[in-house]
């Protein structure tokens, strides 16, 4: 019996291909399935944004300082808010707050703003999860 087969060298080749391939496909695969899943995200966020709503329910200046208390009466969690606070001599300051956790329907917490010279004329709190939703008020 006179068998032959195939040589390891074309053997080796044909592995390479196969992997190769199937490396491809899968590539090609994620590509799509991540881009998709990250488009969807997106537009989620979007349609959540229209559920959430803020209040301010209280804002007190004394001692160089305004305090803001706020409350969600939306139906998603906020968790990050920009207070501007504009002063009666005409001062601007901007402030970002990372660590306020306002929960859905009710959640309540407080911001305090330093270093404000003169009394505020307007405040105004921006929630930057929902960069449409926005207050303003008059402190006293």
């Amino acid at each position: 019996m006179n068998a032959k087969g195939v040589s390891p060298l074309l053997a080796t080749v044909l592995l390479i291909l196969v992997a190769v391939g199937i490396g491809a496909i899968v590539w090609v695969w994620t590509t799509g399935f991540v881009g998709q899943a990250t488009s969807e995200a997106g537009q989620v966020t979007t349609e959540m944004c229209t559920k959430g709503r803020f209040e301010v329910t209280s804002c007190n200046y004394a001692s160089q300082q305004v305090t803001l208390w706020l409350k969600n009466t939306g139906d998603i969690d906020l968790n990050s808010f920009r207070v501007v606070v504009r002063d009666s001599a005409g001062n601007v300051t901007v402030k970002d707050y990372n660590t306020v956790n306002l929960e859905e329907k009710g959640g309540m917490g407080s911001i305090t703003v330093t270093n404000i010279s003169n009394k505020p004329a307007k405040v105004e709190v921006y929630s930057n999860d929902c960069p449409n939703l926005s207050v303003s008020t008059d402190c006293s």
